[in-house]
């Protein structure tokens, strides 16, 4: 077994990330001090998606939905650990580094992975899933930062700040902080490559497995077959850099634009070469935008990155099927599941789809809810399809109560969850996530 230049460990848990049977279970260590970053105690109103009420709780609420994102889609018997907090990370007027985010270690030759290449290197969190155990339980699987100067510093970006709502668009003047941890967890995940891209040298000689799915379609070589100079100039060769893995392929024909006939998907690759956006993005041509481009977007998609993570060796959550009952409602022909979990001071327990005359009040895209009397309507959910309208299905929440709730919708087609909630003694938010499920 081998192993890449380690990290320290760092030791302070403060959030577990719990999902369904099977799916990966993310742990949040906070390593923040008191008073900064995550644990900032500066007061902060509620907004969309997002109750917390200090501007510390509201980071840590969005990183906890962004970790339960990739949670609900991936499958790993072995916990994934990530180290992550907010400090002030360098800004000006025109440009920023508004975080990152990266594997601990890189593992190649471990024990009990069958099926895994020999000498490739792994990163962290897929290496211990593959091999059944942690392979160093000290220490955390990613390491993550991010920018506080987007609250704090005026100069930074023109006065641009975060937007810590969770679902839906973020509003003008702001960068979505969701979709940004949402993009650097996946480079965490395995969504890059160690060549150095400005000279084509391989991590301490071997491949990754990243870049074995890497082709230059110019010369018809993948990156395995290159030599250093050749990976470098491929690096640069924008719009001929492709991924080559077949659930990527399968997946590819959603796309308008990126995509050569072949089915192969277009990577980054400007010239010259940007360190840590060349290569391990995908091109700015796709159409629709995805996730994992190296420049924010408005309402990017998964269409790809998921199936990109399933290339590299992740297990991908199996769907299931929506099966109504009383705390349960099927939409959209069923392919939409969606429960309800409701808090009072002193107790906790599931919404029940409201009931008249003994037909449940639902239809096929919209159910009804009560909490604590079959007469008493507490909230509706609604699941619509606005697949002509910009590719997804949307969701629509809104109540009647001050008591907590969080609703839970899961695309039963891709095992997607999406989660919305209101604090306990908050009148009901009300969601409009017009981003909700892609419908492909």
């Amino acid at each position: 077994m081998r192993r890449a230049a380690a990290i320290p460990a760092l030791l302070v848990m403060l959030w577990l990330v719990g999902r369904p049977a099977g799916a990966a279970t993310i742990t949040i260590m906070n390593t923040n001090l008191p008073g900064i970053g995550f644990n900032d105690p500066t007061p902060a109103a509620p907004v969309a998606g997002n109750a917390g009420t200090t501007l510390g709780q509201q980071r840590l609420n969005v990183f906890i939905a962004a970790a339960a994102y990739w949670s609900d889609r991936l499958s790993s018997a072995v916990p994934i650990t990530v180290s992550a907090k907010m400090v002030a990370l360098s800004c000006t007027a025109n440009s920023a580094l508004l975080g990152s985010a990266g594997p601990t270690d890189f593992w190649s030759d471990f024990v009990n992975a069958p099926g895994v290449r020999a000498a490739t290197w792994y990163p962290s969190a897929l290496a211990n899933t593959l091999a059944g155990s942690d392979l160093d339980t000290p220490t955390p699987e990613i390491n993550a930062q991010f920018s506080t100067n987007l609250d704090h510093n005026p100069a930074c970006l023109g006065g641009i700040h975060w937007d810590y709502s969770i679902g839906g668009a973020a509003p003008a003047h702001t960068l979505p902080f969701y979709q940004t941890v949402l993009h650097e967890l996946a480079h965490g995940l395995g969504f890059l490559t160690v060549v150095d891209s400005a000279t084509g040298a391989l991590a301490q000689g071997q491949d990754d497995i990243f870049e074995i799915f890497l082709e230059d379609h110019s010369t018809g070589k993948t990156w395995g077959q290159m030599t250093n100079s050749q990976r470098a100039t491929s690096a640069k060769d924008a719009g001929d850099l492709h991924w080559t893995g077949p659930h990527v392929v399968a997946a590819s024909p959603a796309l308008s634009a990126g995509r050569h006939p072949s089915g192969h998907v277009q990577m980054y690759a400007p010239n010259p070469v940007q360190a840590g956006s060349s290569v391990s993005h995908w091109d700015t041509a796709l159409a629709p935008d995805e996730i994992l481009e190296p420049f924010a977007t408005a309402n990017p998609h998964d269409l790809l990155t998921t199936h990109l993570l399933n290339d590299i060796g992740w297990s991908l959550q199996s769907p299931g099927s929506c099966v109504p009952g009383a705390d349960t409602a099927c939409v959209q022909s069923g392919r939409f599941e969606v429960k309800v979990d409701w808090e009072t001071a002193t107790a906790t327990g599931a919404g029940k789809v409201m009931s008249f005359g003994g037909q449940q009040a639902a239809n096929d895209e919209s159910s009804f809810w009560w909490f604590f009397s079959p007469a008493n309507f507490e909230m509706g959910v609604k699941v619509l399809n606005a697949c002509a309208f910009n590719g997804n299905f949307w969701v629509y929440t809104s109540g009647l109560t001050d008591q907590g709730w969080t609703v839970h919708v899961r695309d039963t087609a891709t095992g997607a969850t999406q989660t919305y909630s209101n604090a306990l003694g908050h009148l009901s938010s009300t969601f409009a996530d017009t981003g909700a499920f892609s419908c492909n």
